[in-house]
């Protein structure tokens, strides 16, 4: 997270709080004026898989988001 360098500390600190919830499985963190991203995923979600594995491709991040956004909903069918 030492690539955010424009993220406050109140915001850190929600940062923080969120990835370590158990009930947060992705989070995905831009700040406005900054090219990085930053991502927790937990591994065992099949979604934050994906993406987690897709940020290690040479596809922009954004392309991975925008393919999570496109994946069918848990049970539809593709």
């Amino acid at each position: 997270m030492d690539t955010l360098p424009n993220i406050s500390l109140l915001e850190r600190l929600a940062i923080w709080v969120l990835c370590r919830s158990p009930r947060v499985s992705l989070l995905v963190v831009k700040d406005k004026f900054w090219p990085d991203v930053f991502f927790a995923a937990d591994v065992t979600d099949p979604a934050a898989a994906f993406v987690a594995d897709g940020m290690n491709e040479p596809d922009p991040p954004s392309m991975v988001l925008e393919r999570l956004y496109h994946m069918p909903s848990h049970g539809e069918r593709e």
